[in-house]
């Protein structure tokens, strides 16, 4: 069952075939931004919930709210589904990886897009959205900064006024998450790690995030690496058929490596 009072999205079609995949969504974002995507995934049951601090479950977050807590939740929920790919975005996709480290038993395959492993050696001493974090004069500032990176001048601008001051509105938890001193912590080995993995990045993403992606998919014993053209750190918005093809590509990855055994 989902954790007391996390509410979970689901769409499940007359003959999900595929399996499930669970959608875990990053930092300052919430699981509706993956509906694009899932309407890519016809023949999945999709599954998805909306992280402590935000959205739908904003009043479970706060301070002390730690990646563990994250990992608790999704290492439950995936306790009850068939075998499920998991897919993270950014800060979503570390959990991801957590998760299938700590359960490797209950996880089919996992898709990590960009996810900030702040212990790897190629991550910078201090990546911009960290120093970002670090140098905002409020939380409210660092959001509307890190959403102006992120969706682009361009797409901050065609955002509905309401949005934007919901955005605004989750500073707190932004800087709980981008702050959480567990993120500096290698929280699993990539070497030891047992369940299948595609690590994807952007094209037009960060240097420190491509790198990253890649280098994990060369270190996990099951990895591939997958680059999607023209896209940067929200690929699950900006290019979600490309982005639903991720967990397709995991799971016959999975298939393969069941196969080899």
């Amino acid at each position: 069952m989902a954790p007391p009072s996390i509410r979970l999205t689901e769409q499940r079609p007359p003959d999900s075939g595929h399996g499930t995949v669970v959608l875990v969504h990053g930092t300052m974002d919430r699981c509706a931004s993956f509906r694009a995507a899932a309407h890519h995934l016809p023949q999945w049951t999709v599954v998805g919930w909306d992280r402590r601090g935000w959205g739908t479950s904003s009043s479970l977050g706060g301070p002390g709210t730690s990646l563990d807590d994250h990992v608790d939740d999704l290492c439950e929920l995936v306790a009850d589904l068939p075998d499920p790919v998991v897919a993270g975005h950014s800060y979503g996709g570390l959990i991801a990886l957590c998760a299938a480290a700590r359960r490797p038993d209950l996880v089919r395959a996992v898709v990590t897009f960009e996810p900030p492993i702040r212990w790897l050696p190629w991550w910078p001493v201090e990546a911009p959205w960290d120093r970002l974090a670090r140098t905002a004069s409020s939380p409210q500032e660092a959001a509307e900064a890190m959403a102006r990176s992120v969706l682009g001048e361009s797409g901050w601008a065609r955002l509905h006024h309401s949005s934007r001051a919901k955005l605004v509105a989750e500073g707190p938890a932004l800087l709980v998450e981008m702050n959480d001193p567990a993120q500096d912590v290698p929280a699993f080995d990539p070497v030891e790690l047992a369940v299948p993995v595609v690590a994807a990045a952007g094209e037009d993403s960060l240097t420190h995030h491509i790198e990253v992606s890649r280098r994990l998919a060369a270190l996990v014993p099951h990895g591939e690496f997958v680059t999607i053209a023209g896209a940067g750190h929200a690929a699950h918005v900006t290019h979600p058929r490309e982005f639903a093809g991720l967990v397709d590509r995991a799971a016959a990855l999975a298939d393969r490596e069941r196969v080899r055994r």
